[in-house]
């Protein structure tokens, strides 16, 4: 019915306008348009030439329509032929649109912009329309200034189609911490079930395995799951379920957590702020698992979608659920954003202007409190003139991946296929995030050796004292994996109710090549433990802010159980007097004990003791065994 009245419309204008015309042109031109409905494009083209070949020069209707086909099946330079002869014969404002918008897609700049200001100057627009001219202008030049930098910049970006992607339409891609796996949502177009499901690849070698499967366990369903993020250890999925029973809005958000034996567990509505009666989707689980971004809007056609964040409290519930603050967002859309495994660096889509297609890549850097950096486009190749979204980046900063519907990057719009699929490619230096190696932590019961769930691991750089990873060790697994820029020497420390405090200090220089053992002891009376992370002034008893991590650990263990009391007994090495480092070791300890003090901790249940060097427990003949040697000891009475 709708190519009937297509044609209907068409056939009564060309009745009225070319009624003195050559009537073989304008009878051959009405059988192209016939053919061409029922999908007989060589019959068309053949009366349309026809119709081209015996139509005279007022007679400029057929040769628009060969523009407009020809564009449509991806001739883009035959198109450009039939607009000129157009122009020769009509100089129709709309036909110089035509063009620049052709001549944009093969970066001819100049010569898009020139005819798109023809554009302007003689068509008839209202105010509104003009304006939307005009921006699209302003989006040309803009496209212009930003290849500019692509060719100046001379780093050859390939774009690959990864092996796994197939017939289904295929996007929004999420990466686990060490690279190894990665999962998507698909949609099977072909299949008698179009639902969106939630799939999983994994590296093999060098590379991705050839096929791709769906995630096992209770994720899927009959329903639409998708838009994914994964925890950087991979047992904690947070994804996009629609019209589920228990939702609160159209789309809201869940988590399922990964069991070894069963696979993916039943999802659980996130609990907290989250999810509203609004429209809630496209999840990125920070690498710390306890910071979230995500989109809302009214409806996910919304005019108006927002980045938030939301945060994680003690008691695991999403709290503090705010918009990022502009310039992020706008007054436009933007989605599916992803932060990095640096904890700083975010890539999102936005519709702003200007821009180089109608949504592109951006990236954004958290500068603390609630500020970021000023949002940066991402530029050729990565931005183009097709759909592009859901921009994702593995720990080490180098490859990125994002989904598509082009099937080349340097192709013109025309060659876009009808679905999406994902890409590889290796991203230019001037957009990488800060490097990160990952560790890979398993928590366990020291007496049993048993996984230990739900232990509150904190990472933290021991030069100044900044917490870097803050996180809970995995259900069924009791995995923890900190995502941590090498070459440097960090502070762990564990707390978890009913066991003691753990405290060390680990190098990291590369991605993890075997596990970490985190082994916690239950608590009991009797009971020492060394706060391996307890620093002071060089030669004095003031602490520095280093300590606040395992100061506050051993705090907690003492005001949740009131029945406990506590001897802080300080060590030294053997650089000084016997005199000297009693004393300073007495000190340091009545420093701790102070500090307690101010917390809140009853002082009849603090006591300090220094016992110099008196007990080594490694060799003072180097800095690292005297290292081990300064150290606060924590006996519980």
């Amino acid at each position: 019915m709708r190519h009937f009245l297509t044609m209907l419309i068409l056939l009564l204008t060309l009745s009225f306008s070319t009624s003195a015309q050559n009537k073989a042109a304008v009878k051959s031109f009405q059988k192209a348009v016939n053919a061409f409905a029922l999908n007989k494009a060589d019959e068309g083209w053949r009366f349309l030439e026809r119709a081209i070949e015996k139509s005279d020069r007022g007679y400029y209707q057929p040769i628009i329509y060969a523009g407009d086909r020809a564009s449509k099946e991806g001739d883009l330079k035959k198109a450009l032929k039939y607009y000129d002869e157009a122009i020769s014969r009509q100089p129709l404002s709309s036909l110089y649109l035509k063009k620049a918008r052709i001549h944009k897609y093969f970066y001819e700049w100049d010569i898009a912009i020139e005819n798109y200001e023809v554009f302007l100057a003689q068509a008839r627009l209202s105010k509104e329309r003009k304006k939307v001219a005009e921006q699209e202008l302003a989006n040309m030049k803009f496209g212009k200034e930003k290849y500019a930098e692509f060719q100046e910049d001379r780093q050859s970006v390939v774009i690959e189609k990864l092996v796994f992607s197939d017939d289904k339409m295929e996007y929004f891609p999420c990466i686990t911490g060490d690279g190894a796996a990665l999962m998507f949502t698909a949609r099977d177009m072909d299949a008698s079930a179009t639902d969106e499901n939630l799939w999983v690849a994994s590296r093999t070698g060098n590379g991705w395995s050839a096929k791709a499967t769906p995630m096992q366990g209770y994720l899927n369903s009959r329903g639409n799951e998708g838009a994914a993020s994964i925890s950087a250890d991979g047992t904690t999925m947070i994804f996009t379920a629609c019209d589920r029973p228990g939702g609160k809005g159209s789309c809201d958000l869940y988590s399922s957590s990964y069991d070894p034996k069963r696979g993916w567990g039943k999802p659980e509505l996130l609990p907290g702020k989250v999810n509203t009666g609004a429209w809630e989707s496209q999840p990125s689980l920070g690498p710390d698992g306890r910071t979230l971004f995500f989109v809302r809007g009214r409806h996910s056609q919304s005019d108006n979608l927002d980045i938030y964040k939301a945060t994680l409290n003690a008691d695991g519930v999403w709290t503090e659920v705010h918009p990022l603050p502009r310039p992020v967002n706008t007054y436009k859309r933007e989605s599916s954003p992803f932060m990095h495994f640096d904890g700083t660096t975010l890539y999102y889509t936005s519709e702003r202007v200007p821009s180089i297609g109608g949504s592109d890549f951006f990236m954004t850097r958290y500068l603390g409190d609630t500020l970021w950096s000023t949002p940066e486009n991402l530029g050729f190749p990565l931005n183009g003139f097709s759909d592009e979204f859901s921009f994702i980046v593995d720990h080490t900063g180098t490859t990125g991946y994002f989904a598509s519907n082009r099937a080349k990057w340097n192709a013109p719009i025309s060659s876009f296929g009808d679905g999406l699929d994902l890409y590889a490619f290796e991203l230019p230096e001037r957009i990488r995030p800060l490097t990160t190696v990952f560790v890979n932590g398993v928590v366990v019961n020291e007496r049993s050796g048993e996984a230990l769930a739900g232990a509150e691991i904190s990472v933290y750089d021991l030069e100044d004292g900044r917490v870097l990873f803050e996180g809970f060790s995995a259900a069924f697994t009791g995995a923890v994996r900190p995502m941590l820029a090498p070459g440097k020497t960090y502070g762990f420390t564990g707390k978890k109710a009913g066991f003691l405090p753990y405290s060390e200090r680990v190098e990291i220089l590369e991605d993890a090549r075997s596990e970490v053992e985190i082994a916690m002891r239950p608590m009991e009376r009797g009971s020492s433990f060394v706060l391996r992370n307890i620093y002071f002034e060089l030669d004095k008893s003031e602490l520095l802010m280093q300590s606040t991590q395992e100061l506050e650990a051993l705090y907690e263990v003492l005001q949740t159980n009131a029945e406990l009391q506590a001897t802080i007994i300080g060590h030294t090495d053997n650089q000084g007097t016997v005199v000297y480092n009693q004393r300073l070791s007495l000190e340091r300890a009545e420093a701790v004990v102070m500090y307690l003090r101010d917390l809140g901790i009853d002082p009849s249940r603090l006591q300090a003791e220094g016992k110099g060097m008196r007990e080594p427990i490694s060799s003072n003949d180097s800095e690292a065994g005297r290292a081990k040697n300064r150290r606060t000891e924590v006996l519980l009475r």
